[in-house]
């Protein structure tokens, strides 16, 4: 699917999506605990289509309703099919150690771009635990026979936060104690603490130790009534249009849920934007904003957006500890450079990061790529505000990875859009 944008999204109030990175947590949070769980408002995503169909195929009951995702389960039993996670680097890590609670012999696989993001940190654990697995390419697929097993466990902090997040869920169910120590600083630890937090709402407790984490066994989930939050991953798109000239108020969306990127307000208000948020609404004001350094290294999915915002700031941005983008859905360091760099804008890589000289305007490119990668596309949707003509991009149809409904949004908001 091809999308030219006519004319910019511009005006309105909008609901915030649910939380991606929420619903996949709730979700398995609520499978690993006997009985019957509702989770209220999830997000219907590619994404988190495949942590369902995993979690179904571990024996897990999942039905849809219009109340919201209704999970029952009596433990994760052995896989009766591969367990397949399409394009999503969540669902991959996090089910690895849970389909290991049952000693299986178990295949992961995913879409070709999955199959490029690592997974190593988890061969260092299966090392340390004894668990056998064969590799049939560089990551994936990958064919697991074991059982997890309590213990002393070291991987890096400084990978991916969902390795950490994986083994957390399945630690507590061992028989005895375990501890998770990280030979490296952990990044993106929001989303861990995220983890914890939605654990601890399902009945588990988790103790943060000088460099890692002690894990009590023989613990146990508890069935509950989960309501999803807002998503700050998407919000901040839009929060971004309206500080550029879209006149946009965003309704659904807490503050304090442990969500990475809920950190685009304090950054975007260092750059000098003025956003007002109040009883679970954000209104961005329109106004200048001044380039920065900007670390992302515990917010790193925010990298394109902020990415669109630096090149129409005022003056020089550095975006630094930015490296994890280049090993997501595409090489977001260099897809975002060589895309906003068409319409005009002034950005060079560096190793982690990018440097960017900001400019007043944009320029009008019927030539612009998704690089497959849904992130990208909402980011050039959002620099469209600044271009003096239509853009299109090609492959735009990767936001049903996280945002199926991101252009009936932008339609919400007075955009004009046309589909090829």
């Amino acid at each position: 699917m091809n999308v030219i944008i006519h004319k910019p999204l511009s005006e309105g109030t909008l609901e915030v999506v649910p939380s991606k990175s929420i619903t996949h947590r709730a979700l398995i949070a609520a499978a690993l605990a006997e009985g019957r769980s509702l989770i209220k408002r999830p997000l219907e995503s590619e994404d988190t289509e495949a942590t369902i169909n995993m979690l179904r195929a571990l024996g897990v009951k999942i039905e849809k309703t219009p109340d919201g995702i209704v999970v029952e389960s009596n433990g994760i039993q052995k896989p009766t099919e591969i367990l397949f996670a399409n394009e999503s680097g969540s669902s991959l890590r996090f089910l690895v150690p849970v389909a290991l609670l049952s000693e299986a012999e178990v295949t992961f696989d995913g879409k070709s771009g999955l199959r490029k993001r690592p997974i190593s940190e988890y061969l260092k654990v299966f090392d340390q635990m004894g668990i056998e697995y064969t590799q049939f390419g560089e990551n994936l697929p990958i064919k697991i026979k074991g059982k997890m097993v309590p213990g002393e466990y070291t991987i890096s902090g400084n990978i991916s936060s969902q390795f950490v997040t994986g083994l957390l869920y399945a630690l507590p169910l061992l028989k005895s104690d375990s501890k998770l120590i990280l030979s490296t600083p952990l990044e993106s630890k929001d989303y861990v603490d995220m983890t914890i937090s939605i654990q601890n709402q399902f009945g588990v407790k988790i103790e943060e130790i000088e460099n890692g984490y002690f894990i009590k066994g023989n613990q146990k989930y508890c069935e509950k009534t989960f309501e999803v939050s807002g998503d700050f991953s998407q919000a901040a798109f839009h929060i971004v249009a309206g500080i550029l000239g879209a006149n946009i108020t965003l309704s659904k969306i807490e503050q304090n849920t442990q969500q990475a990127d809920e950190k685009i307000l304090n950054i975007a208000k260092m750059m000098g934007a003025d956003i007002i948020y109040e009883n679970g609404t954000i209104k961005p004001i329109t106004g200048i904003t001044y380039g920065r350094v900007i670390d992302l290294s515990q917010c790193p999915d925010i990298g394109p957006i902020m990415a669109v915002l630096c090149a129409l700031s005022e003056g020089t941005s550095h975006i630094i500890n930015a490296s994890r983008l280049r090993i997501k859905e595409s090489d977001r360091i260099t897809a975002i450079t060589t895309e906003l760099n068409k319409l005009g804008a002034k950005i060079s890589e560096t190793k982690d990061g990018m440097i960017i000289e900001g400019v007043k305007n944009l320029k009008s490119n019927m030539n612009l790529y998704s690089w497959n990668d849904h992130r990208i596309v909402m980011a050039l949707s959002i620099a469209a505000i600044k271009t003096d003509g239509p853009v299109r991009i090609t492959g735009a149809e990767a936001i049903n990875k996280s945002y199926p409904t991101f252009f009936e949004d932008y339609v919400k908001l007075k955009g004009v859009i046309s589909y090829e």
